[in-house]
């Protein structure tokens, strides 16, 4: 699904053009533009040669943070929730397991065989729907969103954020009766969504959580440690993520 914090750095970037090219002109403009991309690409470049080995720690599994230059992943939460997501996926996957994305954001950095439903980016293989209306005859072993249910009725017109919680019933409705929804959230974004999440409204089975330490770093960490924790709009970046489990299967340990 569409990242509004993709809308924002786009704005951002074109206000900062416009800025330039009404101060400076049109060469100058050029010029901090390859600048700009030049740094985009080495710092990528810098990150994948230099900083490949370095790990974190969720759940007793040792993960590679992932470096890539989609939505910059090594200012925010994606270096961390995408290593995750592509290991549960890759399980799924490998069982012959129906897999629903919610949000088109894992395709971006892997290839992938499962459906995905996105409301807003249109690409091959996805589907432009609502996800809280979507409707298919097909049953799912597992459902998997990346920083995306949060936007629903969140970002959108007219503002609704009890959508949310009629996204996540229709979900239900799309799993097998084994059928498991896994949630990996930016705390603070959507505080609305955090107050649904603590209060129980909107039910999980499980949740665990990281918390950022440094401009790439990740640790595992208690609710107490994030509950608190604003999103940074000016990276943007989480500072806290949540990574929750709804399973049909309640007794069944998921992560």
């Amino acid at each position: 699904m569409h990242h509004p914090a993709n809308d924002n750095l786009s704005k951002n970037l074109f206000s900062n053009a416009m800025r330039i090219y009404r101060s400076k002109g049109i060469k100058h403009l050029l010029r901090s533009s390859f600048w700009y991309l030049m740094d985009m690409h080495f710092t990528s470049f810098y990150y994948n040669t230099f900083k490949s080995s370095e790990t974190f720690l969720f759940q007793g599994i040792k993960y590679h943070y992932i470096f890539h230059s989609y939505c910059t992943t090594w200012k925010n939460e994606r270096c961390a929730i995408i290593p995750i997501a592509l290991d549960i996926v890759q399980k799924y996957t490998e069982n012959g397991k129906n897999i629903l994305e919610v949000g088109n954001v894992i395709s971006h950095v892997r290839s992938v065989v499962h459906d995905v439903v996105d409301k807003y980016e249109i690409a091959d293989g996805v589907r432009n729907e609502d996800i809280a209306y979507y409707d298919t005859s097909k049953k799912y072993d597992l459902i998997i969103s990346l920083v995306t249910i949060q936007h629903v009725g969140y970002t959108e017109f007219p503002r609704d954020p009890s959508k949310i919680l009629r996204a996540m019933e229709n979900l239900k409705n799309l799993l097998t009766p084994d059928g498991t929804i896994i949630l990996l959230h930016a705390l603070g974004e959507n505080k609305e969504m955090d107050e649904l999440l603590n209060t129980g409204k909107l039910k999980l089975n499980q949740m665990f959580y990281l918390k950022k330490i440094s401009k790439y770093m990740w640790a595992e960490a208690k609710w107490q440690d994030v509950k608190n924790l604003s999103y940074d709009y000016s990276i943007p970046s989480a500072r806290g993520v949540l990574i929750g489990v709804f399973a049909k299967n309640s007794a069944k340990k998921i992560i």
